[in-house]
């Protein structure tokens, strides 16, 4: 058994984990757009809840991803 294996499957396992991060960053900035851009067709103001949908969509990922990231340093 070769030294470098252990080191490809941590890493593999990393970049798995670092994916699905970025994956729900983008998914909750995506969700909260449409809900926005839905609220807009419905209302008839069609870039206001869009755009309060993108930043809500985006400080919530952020939220989210300092989270996580914060309790990856801690273990």
């Amino acid at each position: 058994m070769s030294n470098t294996e252990p080191r490809k499957k941590a890493a593999s396992v990393n970049y798995a984990r670092y994916m699905g991060i970025g994956f729900a960053f983008l998914s909750s900035l995506l969700f909260a757009a449409a809900v926005g851009f839905l609220v807009d067709h419905l209302v008839g103001t069609l870039p206001l809840f869009l755009l309060l949908g993108l930043a809500a969509g985006f400080a919530g990922g952020l939220y989210y991803v300092y989270r996580v990231l914060k309790d990856l340093d801690s273990t």
